[in-house]
């Protein structure tokens, strides 16, 4: 019976102890979240642009035709340098096959070896609706501008 006492008694250190340490703790946690609250508002004030500084802050958004090298036009391509994508819409009546070799195997392989990551909107019919391309290093946007190009144009239905 000593043995199951002592066990017992053990058991309710163990239990006092974590009582204790989990109050300090959430004690702890209270005053970590004072400090950040005290931060975000410290880091909110450094970083507020007024309307006169956000009109000085020139865009990055770069808007462009894409053309094959047949001159055939593929769609409008948009680029944001700023936050790294790229946003390609086909153009009224040019078909590309979502489906094709050249976009399905090439192109993804190629945007995620650049560590980049692709979104693919096709229609119900396999045709392209848009691509769009996020996460890409700012030394690599005109290399994945002329992949995407070399893809959809030898992706389109002809």
């Amino acid at each position: 019976m000593s043995e199951k006492s002592d066990r017992v008694k053990r058991l309710l250190m163990l239990r006092d102890f974590l009582k204790k340490r989990l109050r300090k703790l959430e004690k702890e946690v209270i005053e970590l979240r004072k400090m950040m609250e005290v931060l975000d508002e410290i880091l909110l004030e450094q970083t507020l642009v007024t309307a006169d500084q956000l009109k000085a802050i020139p865009q990055k958004l770069e808007e462009r035709e894409l053309l094959s090298d047949q001159g055939n036009r593929l769609g409008i391509i948009r680029i944001d340098r700023g936050e790294g994508t790229i946003l390609f819409l086909p153009s009224e009546g040019v078909l590309i096959d979502a489906r094709e070799r050249p976009i399905r195997s090439f192109l993804l392989r190629k945007i995620e070896e650049y560590g980049a990551r692709p979104f693919i909107e096709e229609a119900s019919d396999g045709t392209l609706k848009n691509l769009r391309i996020e996460g890409i290093s700012p030394k690599d946007i005109d290399k994945m501008v002329k992949l995407v190009r070399w893809a959809l144009a030898k992706s389109v239905v002809q």
